[in-house]
């Protein structure tokens, strides 16, 4: 078989590995459809998929076929296995008989004759996640060419698939917690009791942890007493601190490391400072952050688990912190009268960001449309440049509603599909309308910046002047920053292309004295 043939059939498998893997969006179904599939069209005894678990410095068997399929769940250490040697290598290992190598690990216990094939699966940086293998021990003995490309096109696919899945996890988990951030800081800002903002905090730090209760404790008198429950915990629990008062130096409030930051225990009865009455209570998991506003000692934020431990997790650890310090800010604009408008920021640009990794924008295009959008605003002398700002920034938000499989659809959309991607505006306003902060002028950049100049655009069809100026003054920016960045079916375009299309669709789909004055801008 010549090369050119060979690579053919490697490139169909790829894209057959592709069609099968691409539309799955759990974990799960991707890790079956894969041993499934190398088991069906291959002369393999045993298909094997292993992940790579960091934590453990494992290799986890999350998928079988064939004489392993028992076997899932099955965790193999550092070193142990030939899987170890394709996942450390980076490259597929080929063995024509698994019997001569003692690296080999026969997972039914009865070492046999056969061949085997280990390929590593790869995310999008390149970096090995796993390994997808096979074997014909105790059957046939050569791999042909097209079972090799086959195994290797899954890996592949699977590899890249999981990745996206991944990201988009972690993408939707961002969204979550910076949206639960975002109502957390707007709450603080309108809160004027201080137990009624950590109440708001104890109960945004519950959702986005797995503890079940949570506490403020304040300093009173020699003793440190709890001002705020929150969550699940045993009804007589806050009765303890009446009954067995919890003075400075003991248990784990008085804990020597405390106010150098966060203390995380697992189990509080083998906590050497445990007090017993609490330990009997059921208290199993805590983890503690001091709350120092103005830098003095003014309390305890706590987290904390009954009867089940709670794993230690760096990013529970991370927001305890965020949230600690967004309460102390709000404390100190109670006792000093600051505000809270760098803690908002900071929350509207991490959502614009996930806005940004989902619909797969050019990273940083929320920014800079929101930037230029100040600067043509300015130049115009519109007269609410914080409106249009916060616009920019939110004029996608609808998107998050859009199915995956629109949203990320790699041809062109059906007329039913743009149907439904027409509708983002109005979701983006319908999410946003009862934000108390957020001015008219960025609702309407959010429901009108798709409208266009001819009347073409949607989703009222509005014409000319009857488009708000803000929605138009955005549409100019977006178009230009859109035709400049890089995008996955398109290269960026230069410059004075992009000046050139702006001419072009001036009096069409853009405002034209706003294209000459944002070509003046440039």
């Amino acid at each position: 078989m010549t090369p050119e043939v060979l690579e053919l059939r490697r490139l169909q498998a790829l894209v057959q590995a592709w069609r099968l893997l691409a539309p799955l969006e759990r974990p799960q179904a991707v890790y079956q459809a894969v041993v499934e599939a190398a088991k069906a069209s291959t002369r393999a005894v045993s298909v094997l998929l292993f992940l790579y678990r960091p934590l453990e410095d494992a290799l986890e068997l999350v998928a079988a076929a064939g004489l392993s399929r028992d076997k899932v769940g099955l965790r193999l250490p550092r070193g142990r296995g030939i899987s170890w040697a394709v996942l450390e290598g980076g490259e597929p290992v080929y063995l024509a008989d698994v019997r001569q190598d003692p690296r080999v690990v026969f997972l039914s216990g009865h070492p046999q004759s056969g061949v085997y094939l280990g390929v590593p699966l790869r995310n999008a940086a390149g970096q090995p996640i796993g390994v997808l293998s096979m074997d014909t021990a105790g059957g046939m003995g050569e791999i042909p060419p097209e079972e090799r490309f086959w195994i290797q096109a899954l890996a592949e696919a699977a590899g890249v698939v999981l990745d996206r899945i991944e990201a988009l996890g972690r993408a939707q988990a961002e969204a979550a917690r910076a949206q639960a951030l975002l109502q957390l800081s707007l709450s603080l800002e309108a809160a004027r009791d201080p137990l009624v903002m950590a109440q708001e905090a104890l109960e945004t730090l519950l959702r986005l942890t797995p503890y079940h209760g949570g506490a403020l404790y304040l300093f009173q008198e020699g003793t440190v007493r709890p001002a705020v429950f929150s969550g699940r915990y045993p009804p007589e629990f806050p009765r303890l601190y009446v009954e067995h008062p919890v003075r400075f130096g003991e248990g784990l409030l008085g804990h020597p490391r405390l106010w150098e930051g966060p203390v995380y225990v697992e189990d509080y009865a083998r906590f050497p400072g445990a007090l017993k009455p609490y330990a009997e209570m059921g208290l199993r998991s805590a983890l503690l952050v001091p709350l120092r506003p103005e830098g003095r000692r003014y309390g305890v934020l706590a987290l904390g688990s009954f009867g089940e431990a709670v794993a230690y997790r760096p990013e529970d650890e991370a927001l305890l912190k965020l949230v600690a310090r967004r309460l102390e800010e709000a404390l100190e604009r109670l006792f000093h009268l600051r505000t809270l408008k760098a803690t908002r920021e900071a929350a509207l640009k991490a959502l614009s960001r996930v806005l940004e990794y989902r619909d797969l924008e050019t990273q940083g295009h929320t920014e800079r449309v929101a930037e230029l959008s100040l600067r043509l605003g300015e130049r115009v002398g519109f007269p609410d440049l914080e409106g249009l700002r916060l616009g920019a920034y939110f004029h996608d938000l609808g998107k998050l509603a859009l199915p995956d499989e629109i949203l990320r659809k790699p041809a062109s959309l059906s007329t039913a599909e743009w149907r439904v991607v027409r509708t983002h505006p109005e979701v983006g306003l319908e999410i946003l309308k009862s934000l108390p902060f957020l001015p008219k002028t960025a609702l309407n950049v959010v429901l009108y910046h798709h409208e266009r100049w001819d009347g073409s655009g949607y989703p009222r069809g509005l014409k000319g002047e009857a488009i708000p100026l803000e929605a138009r003054i955005f549409a100019v920016v977006d178009v230009y920053d859109a035709l400049i960045s890089p995008r996955p079916y398109k290269r960026a375009w230069t410059e004075e292309e992009a000046k050139a299309e702006l001419r072009a669709l001036a009096g069409k789909a853009l405002d034209p004295e706003l294209v000459g004055a944002f070509l003046e801008l440039i």
